[in-house]
């Protein structure tokens, strides 16, 4: 048995929650998940791989990756990353605040702002403190790369959600909810006994229903820890003090608000039906059929996975006639063009994978007006309902990295990105190894022109172009 490097809570409280009789292992995938006294953690009987437990005011919330120890240390870059981000821009506050000409109000928005900085900081350092992030070693996880979590996701990713969920009360959470009940009404508002949500984020929608249909059980799944232990401290009823930096500040009190984030109403947590889970959407930890009702919202066009790879991971998830349902905008940023579906390729998939649409529909929701922020836009979110009819074959384990990368001995595909990105990297590296303090535009262009078959002014423009990035870049 691995053991895990980080346990920091009693985690005997799941073994008599309804969540334990749900999970498999997502390590070998089909394995019984069962508690262990001995390690204080959840066990998989089949491969012995140990699962924490980390708890987030009263919630105790089980980190079910497939491998538990290798994403917590992906997570310890991330939260690296966002404190040198913050020192970073701490120091760019501290400059500002050196300059001779600001003015009386421009000094106090900047010292307003460095106070925000660094006392976000301090909030998330606080709010992170139970997966133990700041104590521990980074250690080698090379040979733990297809447990990779995607680039994209970031430990401040949605971070304006946090807002909009729990703060605004601009009628925004209200707009989505209607949007969701609407669709509802075609299969009669029926199959609210267990209730997983996939990509829960700050879990507002999923809080919404969970009050509006009183289930027996609702799971909420999502990978970031910053937006989970702090909805699971607002719905179980704390109020938690975070910054909010909008967009574009209305006025001088804007730039860095100190927001009070509760929920309306708590959630009685001793009542056990609402249940927090740290797992990956698209290797999701659960037997079949464990639900009657699976909900993602603005989740299915940005996960890093074909959509028709995708949908039977849902499918699987549900009962025999469990309803599935998705809101969101259908916004598919992938490079694979086969990949970024329309509305209608979308439905006619939901419909070959095993499902009958009760209800597919547009509406216009809000997303995003924060009141102290002169930006935000209108969304049309598409809502589906759609009944489960029958089992579909299951898909693969996802792995984000390809082959060719997780295993040494595979051909590296020869792919047009590549050879492209090469030359650009090699023309970067030339440019800045030939800055010297002294050298202009023109020289550095004339250095690299004769490699690259260039005219003088093309290198030059090129080198231009390069220091432009850099600029912006700082």
């Amino acid at each position: 048995m691995r053991e895990f490097a980080v346990q920091r809570f009693d985690a005997s409280e799941i073994a008599h929650s309804e969540l334990l009789p749900l999970l498999a292992c997502p390590a070998c995938d089909d394995g019984e998940i069962s508690f262990s006294p001995t390690h204080n953690s959840l066990v998989c009987a089949q491969c012995g791989t140990s699962f924490p437990v980390y708890r987030s005011g009263q919630a105790s919330i089980p980190w079910l990756f497939s491998d538990p120890e290798s994403t917590l240390f992906e997570w310890k870059a991330r939260l690296n990353g966002f404190l040198q981000n913050n020192l970073s821009e701490q120091l760019r506050l501290k400059t500002a605040l050196e300059d001779s000409r600001l003015g009386k109000l421009g000094r106090k928005r900047i010292a307003h702002l460095l106070h925000a900085t660094e006392t976000q900081r301090s909030h998330v350092l606080k709010l992170l403190e139970p997966l133990g992030l700041a104590d521990d070693d980074a250690s080698d996880t090379t040979q733990s790369l297809p447990s990779k979590l995607p680039k994209a996701q970031g430990l401040s990713s949605y971070y304006d959600n946090i807002f909009r969920d729990w703060v605004w009360n601009n009628g925004e959470n209200e707009e989505l909810l209607d949007a969701v009940q609407s669709a509802l009404k075609a299969n009669g508002e029926d199959g609210f006994r267990k209730v997983l949500t996939l990509g829960a984020g700050a879990c507002r929608l999923s809080y919404d229903l969970h009050r509006e249909y009183s289930p027996e059980l609702s799971v909420v799944l999502d990978i970031n820890p910053m937006l989970f232990f702090l909805a699971s401290r607002i719905i179980h009823g704390e109020t938690v003090p975070f910054y909010e930096f909008p967009i574009a500040p209305l006025n001088q009190a804007s730039f860095a608000v100190l927001q009070n984030c509760c929920a309306p109403e708590p959630i009685d947590y001793s009542a056990a039906n609402f249940r927090f889970l740290f797992a990956d959407a698209m290797n999701p930890p659960f037997k079949p059929a464990s639900f009657d009702t699976v909900l993602t919202p603005w989740l299915i066009d940005i996960i890093p996975q074909d959509l028709r790879e995708f949908i039977p991971r849902v499918n699987r998830l549900l009962r025999q006639g469990g309803i599935w349902l998705n809101t969101g905008s259908l916004a598919f940023f992938h490079k694979d063009e086969t990949w970024r579906y329309s509305e209608e390729e979308v439905l006619e998939l939901v419909e070959n994978t095993g499902f009958e649409i009760l209800s597919a529909k547009r509406s216009k929701v809000r997303y995003l007006h924060s009141p102290h922020s002169a930006h935000g836009r209108m969304e049309e979110v598409l809502t589906i309902c759609a009944r489960k009819t029958e089992n579909t074959a299951s898909p693969p384990r996802y792995e984000y990295l390809p082959k060719w990368i997780l295993e040494s001995d595979q051909a590296i595909p020869d792919l047009f990105e590549f050879s492209f990105a090469s030359t650009d990297h090699l023309l970067h590296a030339q440019v800045l190894a030939a800055i010297d303090g002294k050298r202009t535009i023109d020289e550095i262009g004339s250095l690299v022109a004769k490699q690259y078959g260039l005219q003088d002014s093309e290198a030059a423009h090129a080198v231009q172009r390069i220091l432009i990035e850099l600029y912006e870049d700082k």
